[in-house]
């Protein structure tokens, strides 16, 4: 089960001045993604054993649980730099909740947030498990292993309505700048965007290397402490 856009969707572009329609940062980000396409391509091989147990973990779960039944993966639709992508996660909602999404482009949050998860879906949330699978989204090119938080569709669209086009501009990430200040007091989110890529426009490649092993860290500390959940 997944959200579903609507049948022949395509996201809606921003109107690009001729400077804006000349990438200068096009050889930055072709560097970026090789580099942690390799990353993830590597890291699969050890995180191979370790989804297939949680694969495993959520069908077992269903044998014993009519309500937990389901398909191991749920794939949500999502933008990074101006297309839609089949973001994959590990299904954490129940059936109950897989019955009410429906068609047209949803987001599971709120079903998570009232408690319609299973009892293996509420242990993988809680170490951020659930986003193991988006290395495969990474190996495929869709997105960085650091970059901004992929939108839902339908609040990217709300974001073009105002006037903002960042999220045309920015590629998805599995962590960034958002999820590392998870559980303290940070700024918007959207000045969280605006700053890393400001920094991955302009700042060299080695201080933009640094900078993304600071956000890394900090993720990882964010997991270990069960923050912003």
């Amino acid at each position: 089960m997944s959200t579903q856009s609507p049948p022949g969707y395509q996201p809606r572009l921003p109107r690009l001045g001729r400077r804006e329609r000349h990438d200068p940062t096009m050889v930055r980000r072709r560097g970026k993604e090789l580099r942690e396409r390799g990353l993830a391509a590597v890291a699969l091989l050890p995180a191979a054993p370790l989804m297939l147990g949680i694969a495993v973990a959520i069908k077992v779960e269903g044998l014993f649980d009519r309500s937990a039944r389901g398909p191991v993966f749920f794939i949500e639709q999502r933008i990074s730099r101006g297309r839609a992508i089949d973001l994959v996660k590990f299904r954490t909602i129940d059936a109950d909740a897989l019955g009410q999404l429906g068609e047209g482009p949803s987001h599971i949050k709120r079903f998570e947030r009232a408690g319609q998860v299973t009892r293996v879906g509420e242990w993988l949330k809680n170490w951020y498990l659930d986003e193991l699978p988006q290395i495969l989204n990474i190996v495929a090119g869709d997105m960085f292993v650091i970059g901004t938080r992929p939108y839902p569709l339908d609040a990217y669209e709300a974001e073009l309505d105002m006037g903002r086009t960042r999220k045309y501009e920015m590629p998805g990430g599995l962590v960034g700048p958002v999820q590392s200040y998870k559980g303290v007091q940070s700024p918007s989110e959207y000045d969280l965007d605006l700053e890393y890529w400001e920094a991955f426009a302009t700042w060299s490649p080695w201080s933009l290397l640094k900078l993304d092993g600071q956000i890394l860290r900090r993720s990882v500390k964010v997991q270990l402490a069960h923050e912003g959940r």
